[in-house]
């Protein structure tokens, strides 16, 4: 594999001196298995060279090649001024003995460093919350993570004994930290603190009411115009992706999947193949309220998937459907899904109140009253999705002009 990248007898006699030399080969079929491109693998062994000689010169072993002498590596480049390119990017010698070092310990070749943290372990509390949760509400790692700052600032500040808390300096708590932001991470530091003291109520470790001593942040929910596009700036923004670059037919089923779906990007970015039903025309999707959503697959987003899946969707194994294009591959991530819907907006030339997935998601309730949905859309199985019922999306009707709206009535 290595003679694929270097041609010279010379060249090879180099490259496999040192401790790396009989481990490069193993290394380019794992590097090339993750999609790097030839030009950016040629730049990452030189990178293992460099780190090989220099072992060499130092009398380390391959089992030495750890995160310690990648360290030391780093010190040497420093000392000759190539450790970081002028943009201040970090060179591509130092990078490659990075990725060599990280294959070393996934092949089991060398230790992994134990990685070196000034976190605190987390309050038994905490961690017992932490599962509660998961367990009895169905709480994603995101929320609880959201949550975490704030519940170790409550156990900090009125210690870890519940049993004491008493409502009025849990009110005095909540309202000196929520003063101090914002309506939307105020009301996370009202309900992150609520859901904790539920918790101690449901094991029995406060007073089953405290909960209802929190106050509410006030918070108008229909207080300003709903974030939607018009469908004309729908299809532009569809119409923007160039289906002939590596990225054109996955960003437009990933397109169409916000805007005739409703799907969320979490929704998108966890789709998986065995979530398609092509026999029956379905999929599942499990939705914000996390119960198994089954919607009908439209023949324009199915058309799209398949597209996507035979002409540009990376071969690699992955029971995801969306995946990077740029190496190392891998599924894309929800901040990917929102980044694809970015980009689109603003290739499209659309204003729009918000740049990402949201706005294309919020187009779907509009095309209920407007009457433009195709007989194919389960309108009801979108509400299950969202948790939302019907009468929300009619108060919301309410804010949007009365000529994007004829023809609809609440039912």
């Amino acid at each position: 594999m290595l003679a694929t990248y270097v041609k010279t007898p010379t060249a090879l006699e180099h490259y496999h001196a040192g401790p790396a030399g009989p481990h490069l080969d193993a290394f380019i079929i794992a590097l090339e298995a993750r999609g790097y491109p030839p030009r950016r693998m040629l730049h990452l062994i030189r990178g293992v060279k460099r780190f090989s000689l220099w072992a060499q010169e130092a009398g380390l072993t391959v089992q030495e090649l750890d995160a310690h002498a990648l360290e030391a590596f780093g010190q040497h480049l420093q000392g000759l001024q190539r450790l970081h390119y002028p943009s201040g990017r970090l060179s591509h010698l130092f990078v490659g003995a990075r990725h060599f070092v990280r294959f070393l310990e996934m092949s089991g070749l060398v230790a992994p460093v134990a990685p070196v943290t000034s976190q605190l372990p987390a309050p038994e509390l905490l961690t017992a919350f932490g599962h509660w949760m998961r367990t009895h509400r169905g709480t994603t790692d995101a929320t609880l993570k959201n949550y975490r700052l704030t519940i170790i600032d409550l156990l900090h500040t009125l210690g870890e004994q519940p049993e004491r808390f008493e409502a009025k300096s849990l009110r005095h708590f909540v309202l000196a930290r929520a003063g101090q932001q914002g309506i939307a991470r105020a009301k996370t530091v009202v309900t992150a603190v609520r859901m904790f003291l539920r918790f101690l109520s449901a094991v029995g470790r406060c007073h089953p009411a405290l909960d209802q001593a929190l106050p509410t942040i006030a918070h108008w929910r229909l207080s300003s115009l709903p974030r939607y596009l018009p469908a004309a700036s729908v299809e532009r923004v569809l119409m923007s992706c160039d289906v002939t670059t590596p990225s054109g037919l996955r960003d437009r089923a990933v397109l169409l999947l916000l805007a005739r779906l409703g799907l969320r990007a979490g929704d998108v970015a966890a789709l998986q193949w065995g979530d398609i039903d092509w026999h029956d025309g379905t999929l599942c999707v499990a939705g914000k309220n996390r119960r198994q959503t089954r919607l009908p697959l439209p023949q324009e987003v199915g058309d799209a998937l398949l597209d996507y899946a035979k002409h540009q969707r990376p071969r690699i194994p992955s029971a995801y459907v969306f995946l990077t294009v740029t190496a190392p591959l891998k599924p894309a991530s929800p901040q990917t899904i929102s980044q694809i819907a970015a980009r689109a907006l603003h290739r499209a030339d659309v204003e729009s109140p918000i740049y990402g997935a949201h706005v294309l998601r919020h187009y779907l309730p509009f095309l209920t009253m407007s009457g433009n949905l195709s007989a194919s859309t389960d309108v009801a199985g979108f509400y299950r999705l969202q948790g939302l019922d019907r009468l929300t999306v009619t108060r919301h009707s309410f804010l949007v002009p009365t000529d994007r709206c004829s023809g609809w009535s609440p039912g």
